[in-house]
């Protein structure tokens, strides 16, 4: 299973500090881990996540069926991504 500790961080294209990792879970899913100045994480220890069907181009829904979840520490990130490999 990969954790928070897969995701290789890099700036994001929105720029000022902001900081995203895209990790592939093999199951056709994307997930997104962002952070920064407008996003719903502080890109250090809160974080933006959000996942996509790569074939079909949606968001996946998160578990409490939002297509974003936010403020999620570095566990509930892992937890997160667990949930989606297991889709």
């Amino acid at each position: 299973m990969k954790t928070f500790n897969d995701l290789v961080f890099k700036p994001h294209a929105l720029g000022r500090g902001s900081v995203q990792a895209r990790l592939d879970l093999g199951n056709d899913i994307e997930v997104s881990v962002v952070g920064g100045p407008w996003m719903l994480g502080d890109g250090e220890t809160t974080f933006e996540v959000a996942a996509f069907y790569k074939t079909l181009g949606k968001f996946v829904p998160m578990p409490d069926g939002e297509d974003v979840s936010g403020w999620n520490s570095k566990g509930k990130v892992t937890k997160l991504i667990n949930y989606l490999e297991n889709l």
